[in-house]
């Protein structure tokens, strides 16, 4: 996973002869938040701790629905 500031001018390369995959989201946190994705693993990916995932879940995630 790769997380690109917002502005950050980036680039892809694929050295492979293979086919290669991307998806892209901008400005949709619950893209990444709202996901099964493990909270050790979000917290990994952005250097940081799992408190700290679960305080930007609980932030940016809209409310389950009953």
């Amino acid at each position: 996973m790769f997380i690109i500031p917002k502005g950050m001018v980036q680039w892809q390369y694929n050295a492979r002869t293979a086919p290669a995959k991307t998806l892209s989201a901008f400005g949709m946190p619950v893209f990444v938040f709202g996901t099964g994705i493990d909270d050790a693993v979000l917290a990994k990916s952005f250097k940081t701790d799992v408190p700290t995932v679960q305080k930007l879940k609980a932030a940016l995630t809209p409310p389950n629905k009953p």
